[in-house]
């Protein structure tokens, strides 16, 4: 489903999508749908996609601490103010973990083209994902058919969330691809004891 679009951006590979509002799309979405570490594919116009994950949510809500009166309730603005505009707003910010062209080929790392502004973003499907976490060629090593080769790019993402991430993606990774599930629970312990350990040294 689609959640949103793009509206602005902090660098290369960290962009912000604007969630569609109720009356923007023909579904909704639901808080469910751009949870942490949420998959995503942002659109690009090849026909390709750049490959993303959430990690953090901004909300935007300009009336916050304006204590004017109010003419009419926000319910009603619809109907005597069509021309009202809603500005509140959800943002998600999503770390770009690579791209998958128009010919299906899938590339973990840093993409040569960035996202554009008004680039549409949606969830991925599991088997989207299972195929972007597939080795394009020779060996994955000891994760065998498991390629996770922007884990070193995330950890040096410049967030308190970055632990947090690499660990919900690793754990959705075991569901997705249970024959490897034992090497990246291995894994997964390690970041855990890293991410307790680094704060306190």
């Amino acid at each position: 489903m689609y959640l949103g679009k793009i509206v602005s951006s902090s660098s290369h590979i960290e962009v912000f999508c604007q969630i569609y509002n109720p009356g923007e799309a023909e579904e909704t979405p639901a808080p469910d749908d751009y949870g942490f570490g949420t998959f995503v594919g942002i659109e690009r116009r090849d026909g390709g996609h750049l490959v993303g994950v959430i990690y953090n949510t901004t909300l935007l809500n300009p009336e916050f601490g304006t204590l004017g009166p109010r003419l009419s309730p926000q319910e009603d603005l619809a109907i005597f103010t069509p021309d009202y505009l809603n500005e509140k707003a959800t943002l998600v910010a999503v770390f770009i973990l690579g791209e998958i062209d128009g010919q299906e080929r899938c590339a973990q790392g840093v993409p040569q083209v960035a996202a554009t502004i008004d680039a549409l973003v949606r969830r991925l499907s599991d088997d989207e994902i299972v195929a972007f976490h597939r080795p394009s060629g020779g060996s994955a090593g000891a994760l065998g058919q498991l390629a996770i080769a922007y884990l070193p790019t995330l950890a040096t993402m410049n967030s308190p969330l970055a632990p947090h991430l690499a660990l919900v993606i690793l754990g959705r990774l075991r569901q997705l691809f249970p024959q490897a599930a034992q090497h990246l629970a291995v894994l997964e312990s390690n970041l855990a004891w890293k991410s307790r350990v680094e704060p306190v040294g």
